[in-house]
Parts: structure tokens; C-alpha cells; sequence
């Protein structure tokens, strides 16, 4: 099996040896040596349930940070949908604009949602579901977590997998092709920076499953990002610039659910946190 990079990692010093990250990994890639944790590349899904579960911080995610932005001539954010809900009384468009228009003011050269990425791959999974009746169930690949999950864990559901890219890729193509367009720059000095709500997303851009490289250059956390907008948002909500692209299907991927309910259909199973998703798998 090749190793992959992975976005979570240990301070071993900051390790006290307790076995609560053991307890919640769901392939069994940690185990206590010597004292200390230690991760099994070739197992780890990148799940983050190591970091949320370690009271002594010992697991950390390598994720970029704001400064990034230097790296590149023209940037993009792409703001995940679960960005939205961390924000109060989000409820129209005017609201989101001002959220994107805050994104701008931290030096950001353009704002592409991922969400209008998530209605692109709402479209052709209805349709793939349709025409594909024979493969149910049909498991998606929305979350690298997961794909890397059944890789390691449930081999025999990989055919059951959607074979679509995630939204965050689909929009990252589009940001970058419209930045090539706008700007006349070449792609190299474009930098795509995804605002990510999760480990599993990092290791994706980093080394995607199903293809040689994501289009997606950065990754920076939301909880990293999120206290930056909040700092800007009462001026952006001023005078927001008209940058949502987005409808209410593709926001709507952020919620509990909501890929499920976008498709408009009955026949679905949705699982939220990776012991849930194990048990489906496993039944």
C-alpha cells in the first residue's frame, strides 16, 4: 500500500500516552509505543478524530496559514459552505456577500464559493444515479475521509463509489480558469486557497485520490480564517460587493444532510461523523 502524506501529525513531547486517540480512530492506525503515540501512515484517513479527541494537543493539523497569500501574484479563496453556519443570522444573500466582501479585505484578489461547485456535482450525481441503478449503493465521494476510509477498511465497496470529483475541486478548476481569463497571468502564478473546515480536505489537496494533482494550491483553516472575517464583517456589511454565485442548493451542501437533500430524492442514507459512517458501511 502506498504511503500517502497526511495532514495530521504528533508533537511527541506534548504526547502523555493515553489511549483516548486509540479509542477513536476507525481503522486502527494509532497505537501507544514507547510511551507515545504513533500514527500508521499507511492506515491514517486523516479523519481528525485523534485531534479532536487528545486533551493534551498533541495532534495537530498541518494546514497553511494567511501569509500564504505572498506565495502567489493573483489569489482565490474558496470558501467551503460550512463557512457560512459559523456566522449568526446568516439569511440571504446580502448576508453572504458581506462575508465574501470580508474575505477580500484580508488581501484575497477574488472569492469563488465552493458551493457553486457543489451544484455542478448535484447536477451529474442525478444524473449518474439514474443512469448507473445497478451499482446501489452508490457512496459519495464528497469527503476524502471517506474514500480513503473504504480504500483501507471496506475494499470491496470501491466500485460503489461516485466517480466525480468533490465540489471543492470542480470549483477550484473554474476560479483558476476564470483568474487565467481576467488576469492574463499564467496558471503558476495563480495561488487557489481553499478555506477548509477539515483535516481530511488538506491531505486531499496535498495528495488527491483519483487523480496526479488537485488544481487546489493551499489550504487554510476556517477556524484559523474565521476570527479574521469576523474582524472585517461589520465594515464589509456596510457596502458588500456582489460576489455570491452560489443558490440555495449548493449553500445548502454545508448542513446537516443537505448533499443528500439537494438530490431530491427519498432513497438516500446520510451519516454525519465517521463512527456513524462506519457503521453503514458496515451494514
Amino acid at each position: 500500500m502506498n504511503k500517502f502524506f497526511h495532514s495530521v501529525s504528533l508533537i511527541e513531547e506534548l504526547c502523555s500516552g493515553c489511549i483516548n486517540c486509540i479509542k477513536r480512530c476507525p481503522t486502527q492506525a494509532i497505537r501507544v509505543r514507547h510511551g507515545k503515540a504513533c500514527i500508521t501512515k499507511e492506515f491514517c484517513i486523516d479523519c481528525g478524530e485523534c485531534v479532536r479527541t487528545c486533551q493534551n494537543h498533541a495532534k495537530v493539523v498541518n494546514r497553511d496559514f494567511i501569509k500564504c497569500l505572498n506565495d502567489f501574484e493573483y489569489t482565490v479563496a474558496l470558501p467551503a459552505p460550512s463557512l457560512y453556519s459559523q456566522f449568526n443570522n446568516i439569511n440571504n444573500v446580502t448576508d453572504i456577500n458581506a462575508i465574501l466582501t470580508a474575505i477580500l479585505m484580508l488581501g484575497f484578489d477574488d472569492v469563488y464559493e465552493v458551493a457553486a461547485g457543489a451544484e455542478v456535482v448535484t447536477a451529474a450525481t442525478k444524473d449518474y444515479v439514474n443512469d448507473h441503478k445497478e451499482q446501489w449503493p452508490i457512496v459519495s465521494t464528497a469527503c476524502p475521509s471517506v474514500v480513503r476510509l473504504i480504500r483501507v477498511r471496506f475494499p470491496n465497496l470501491i466500485d460503489h463509489l461516485l466517480p466525480l470529483h468533490p465540489p471543492v475541486e470542480i470549483a477550484a478548476a473554474a476560479a483558476r480558469k476564470r483568474a487565467m481569463e481576467k488576469t492574463g497571468l499564467s496558471s503558476e502564478k495563480i495561488g487557489i486557497i481553499f478555506i477548509s473546515p477539515c483535516s481530511s480536505k488538506v491531505a486531499y489537496i496535498k495528495e488527491p485520490l483519483g487523480m496526479e494533482k488537485s488544481s487546489i494550491d493551499r489550504a487554510i483553516g476556517i477556524t484559523d480564517i474565521y476570527p479574521l472575517i469576523l474582524a472585517h464583517l461589520q465594515e464589509a456589511s456596510l457596502s458588500p460587493l456582489d460576489l455570491a454565485i452560489a443558490g440555495r442548493v449548493g449553500i445548502g451542501w454545508g448542513r446537516s444532510s443537505g448533499e443528500a437533500l439537494a438530490l431530491e430524492t427519498d432513497e438516500y442514507l446520510s451519516a454525519d461523523g465517521i463512527e456513524n459512517v462506519v457503521h453503514v458501511l458496515e451494514d
